[in-house]
């Protein structure tokens, strides 16, 4: 039955919502005997919404043919009869059923109510890495990360260049496992560096999403030390806490604090810079005032297990 999955999420959101009870105080949920769910889902509001929004769609489509032209969240037209449904809920998913091919998959994360295209790397560090942003080389795109709330909430670029995967996207993702992130960086001279920050976190919209991580580790710089804990802000949404907006001064969006020791959604410069901090930087490693080539943001369970021999 077509509608088989969705039902059975839904009923996982049903279930939640049982075990889960107390008051609601500015968004947040009590939750009592469940510890294994403590950090997955913060906003017992939002939950509720992405419930409704699921038993909805059992009664109508769940498969959109909308002309889409960031080619992220949207199957192809054969897909559109709501047929090949995936069950897998991340990268992770498939490498442990045998795909070790990197490119794009489809995926269902538990908190959404509809299937999203990835990228899967399965070559790094062991694969199983559902990648959520890219930054390259690219023709014309000095700009293209300057972009408003409502497309970083559901995603922009193309997954086969750059792109952001969307924030909503990002929230399933986190809070269906422990997650670990991987950020990889490269310079224009070919030298690269990584950090990863396990059980990284980032909360609904209702909490702005909000982004803690639990510890670094890598050789790049914690560069996302001032940002934990802290809400995410475009040039139309102001979340930071400096007196000014950090996205429209810096030309990006990201969890600014007061500012930012990373700006990877920042302008494409290319190397060295004049005007300050509004490149794709990343402070501890070649400073404020040179934009990278690259970088990757990628994530997998924690407890993720590649098979013999596949580390890197």
């Amino acid at each position: 039955m077509k509608y088989a999955m969705i039902l059975k999420k839904t009923i996982l959101f049903s279930n939640i919502l049982v075990f889960c009870t107390g008051s609601v105080q500015h968004h947040h949920t009590t939750c009592t005997d469940v510890g294994a769910l403590e950090g997955i889902v913060d906003s017992l509001s939002e939950l509720n919404k992405l419930a409704k929004e699921k038993i909805a769609n059992i009664e109508g489509t769940i498969c959109s043919t909308e002309n889409n032209d960031r080619k992220l969240h949207f199957f192809a037209e054969e897909d559109a009869n709501c047929k090949n449904l995936p069950q897998e809920q991340d990268c992770a998913s498939f490498y442990n059923k045998g795909s070790r091919l990197s490119r794009v998959y489809k995926i269902w994360p538990t908190f959404l109510n509809h299937p999203i295209s990835v990228f899967c790397d399965m070559d790094t560090a062991g694969g199983g890495w559902t990648v959520i942003q890219r930054r390259g080389d690219f023709k014309n795109n000095i700009e293209v990360f300057y972009q408003p709330w409502d497309l970083y909430k559901k995603g922009f670029g193309n997954l086969s260049a750059e792109f952001w995967l969307g924030n909503d996207a990002i929230f399933a993702l986190t809070n269906q496992n422990n997650m670990l992130l991987r950020i990889e960086l490269e310079d224009f001279d070919g030298s690269k560096r990584y950090a990863e920050y396990l059980e990284f976190v980032v909360r609904s919209e209702v909490n702005k999403y909000n982004m803690t991580f639990d510890s670094y580790r890598g050789d790049a710089g914690d560069g996302m030390a001032t940002s934990n804990g802290m809400p995410f802000t475009t040039k139309d949404r102001d979340n930071d806490k400096w007196i000014k907006n950090c996205a429209e001064t810096y030309k990006g969006a990201w969890w600014y604090n007061a500012c930012h020791d990373a700006n990877l959604n920042g302008l494409y410069l290319r190397g060295k810079h004049k005007e300050h901090a509004v490149g794709v930087n990343w402070k501890f490693w070649k400073g404020y005032d040179y934009s990278l080539k690259t970088s990757e943001m990628k994530l997998r369970p924690v407890g993720f297990v590649p098979s013999s021999g596949a580390l890197k």
